[in-house]
């Protein structure tokens, strides 16, 4: 439950600040569709997608088992969701000149897609399979595929070598290999971050080291768009 209450609040906080002109403003997403998609998909849908699993009682099945799938959802559609933000105007546009962040961007949609049939017929199938063992291997290479997707762009325009670096020893390496290793259903390991028995896990220090990676990608897209030297500004002008 603890994740539940660090999601819904990361999920309200970002809502409020998304729909209103002074956090757009304070955010400097408001004059900009890349950086406001990027937040939207970001902070807002997945953690309210995982607000839905991890914080909501569901007393009936079917209702955690959709929950479920939209997590698992949340998470692919996220970085899909990055990888779309990042290419910007056109990122479905492959046949006039290629170009590898479309190309990207439209093959991390299309597994999405793909990933979403899957967990629909996960649902349908409940009864035969659990949804969480549902194509279980399948469900995990169409994520790694749109990291690896989100990794192409990323590596490809984010401005400063360190940080581009850091997103990627921490997005497509600790946090697949934490997971599998300490977190997945089937883990046998404590890793290398604290543990707190009954109160903190495993599960909670994933989160919020995708939460400090979340941050660290949304600096590199501002930046981009921005220039290196711009700051947040709290209050707004």
């Amino acid at each position: 439950m603890t994740r539940g209450w660090l999601h819904i609040g990361i999920a309200a906080l970002a809502t409020c600040a998304a729909a209103s002109e002074r956090g757009r403003d304070a955010l400097r997403i408001r004059h900009d569709a890349s950086l406001l998609t990027f937040f939207l998909v970001t902070f807002v849908a997945p953690y309210w997608a995982s607000t839905l699993l991890h914080f909501v009682p569901w007393k009936r099945r079917v209702a955690h088992d959709v929950a479920l799938v939209l997590d698992f959802l949340g998470i692919a559609a996220g970085f899909a969701g990055q990888t779309v933000a990042w290419t910007g105007d056109r990122w479905w546009d492959v046949f006039n000149a290629i170009n590898p962040d479309r190309v990207a961007a439209v093959a991390s949609v299309g597994a999405t897609a793909a990933l979403a049939i899957i967990l629909a017929v996960a649902v349908a199938r409940r009864n035969r399979t659990p949804v969480m063992l549902h194509m279980r291997r399948v469900r995990f290479a169409i994520t790694g595929f749109n990291m690896a997707m989100l990794g192409v762009v990323e590596t490809r325009n984010v401005r400063r070598a360190s940080l581009n670096l850091a997103l990627q020893l921490v997005g497509k390496a600790f946090v697949p290999g934490y997971f599998v290793t300490c977190v997945a259903v089937d883990a046998t390991r404590r890793g290398p971050l604290p543990l707190w028995p009954g109160v903190w896990s495993a599960h909670e220090n994933w989160h919020v080291v995708i939460l400090i990676l979340h941050v660290m990608q949304f600096y590199a897209i501002a930046e981009k768009t921005h220039g290196e030297g711009f700051a947040w500004e709290w209050p707004p002008p």
